[in-house]
């Protein structure tokens, strides 16, 4: 540990000044070759990571609300089920109770469906926000000079002086409104944030 931090100590020395140079009246950003970012802050603290968010948590609240609510409805009939047997014949109580059976398991499958298709609305929304941050990455990445960006979470040492997350975040919130579509993409695999970018690549990339 200590020698790689020596190393990333070594190669920051040997950088570009970490001196930060305004891009823009009100916005200083780092010129260093290698820059950091706290990727999950950045998705937590943005408008549209945080719109994503409430609006997934809805449709998990009224998923499990309609969980409760059916479940609920099903022990109720199993109760009146169960309080008729003795008036019912045996072969009649065996139907009722299979076709009850079945009932269940085919909610529950429905039920996991509905779930499972919840789960897929957020890694779709996960990389809807990935396209939409993706060109705002790239921008800070050519601006600062910077040949890769490493995302703080996965490091054992960086410097503050080149976290760019906070500016990321007001780059995404300023982002015009056709940068940060509302509606998940429909099939596909969405590309990804830049793991590195040089100052005259394509957007393309992943996330570190």
């Amino acid at each position: 540990m200590r020698l790689w931090a020596a190393c990333l100590a070594a190669l920051l020395t040997l950088a570009a000044p970490l001196t930060a140079q305004p891009l823009s009246e009100g916005e200083p950003v780092i010129r260093s070759p290698i820059l950091s970012i706290n990727y999950d802050r950045f998705f937590a603290g943005s408008a549209l990571g945080r719109q994503m968010v409430a609006d997934l948590e809805a449709e998990r609240i009224m998923l499990e609300a309609d969980n409760r609510r059916i479940e609920s409805e099903l022990e109720a009939e199993e109760v009146d089920l169960t309080a008729a047997r003795d008036e019912m014949l045996p072969e009649d109580f065996r139907a009722a109770a299979s076709a009850f059976d079945e009932k269940v398991q085919k909610i529950r499958a429905e039920r996991r469906q509905l779930a499972l298709e919840l789960t897929q609305k957020s890694d779709a929304l996960r990389q809807q926000f990935d396209e939409a941050a993706l060109p705002v990455l790239t921008r800070i990445v050519r601006e600062a000079g910077a040949v890769v960006v490493v995302d703080s979470r996965s490091v054992v040492l960086t410097l503050d002086a080149i976290d760019i997350t906070d500016l990321a975040i007001a780059r995404l919130d300023a982002a015009p409104v056709s940068q940060t579509p509302s509606t998940p993409p429909q099939g596909g695999d969405a590309p990804q944030p830049p793991e590195t970018q040089t100052p005259g690549e394509d957007e393309g990339g992943t996330r570190p």
